[in-house]
């Protein structure tokens, strides 16, 4: 794991983001352009002892936006996300800890993605994640993450 830039997105989910913090959210890794987040079953767990659907969600955007985050941190930039346009697909239950690694994107997509915010102030780009139970997929998501510009 890259843990000194990793850290930063724990550090940020730490101060910013409450019901991460409360599903106990964290970077399990970051590598090869790919991040990992995980949370606990016990706060997201429903009255089927499977994970919460909104939980689900929540951890398989975040393994997105926080992919995001990391590469403008990579590249020196404290930039202001949001998530443009998302979908998810339920496809088995989690009864377990929910695990969502984010799919790495191409590096041409990456530097698409940046020479549209140096040009523009703004830019988007479209990633996808899984959430894996016992080596199988059990939720797909995708995701239209933008930069729409720096934090002051």
């Amino acid at each position: 794991m890259s843990q000194p830039i990793a850290h930063r997105l724990s550090e940020f989910i730490a101060e910013h983001l409450p019901t991460a913090r409360h599903m106990r959210l964290s970077v399990s890794d970051y590598s090869d352009g790919a991040l990992t987040l995980t949370a606990p079953l016990g706060p997201s767990i429903n009255d089927k002892q499977t994970a919460f659907g909104g939980s689900i969600y929540v951890v398989a955007v975040m393994a997105c936006w926080g992919s995001v985050y990391l590469h403008c941190v990579e590249r020196g930039l404290d930039p202001d996300i949001v998530v443009a346009k998302a979908e998810i697909e339920y496809l088995l239950p989690v009864p377990s800890d929910i695990v969502a690694r984010s799919l790495p994107a191409e590096d041409t997509d990456w530097q698409g993605f940046f020479t549209r915010f140096e040009e523009r102030g703004r830019a988007k780009i479209e990633l996808c994640s899984e959430v894996i139970v016992n080596g199988e997929v059990a939720a797909r998501f995708k995701g239209l993450y933008a930069i729409v510009g720096l934090k002051q």
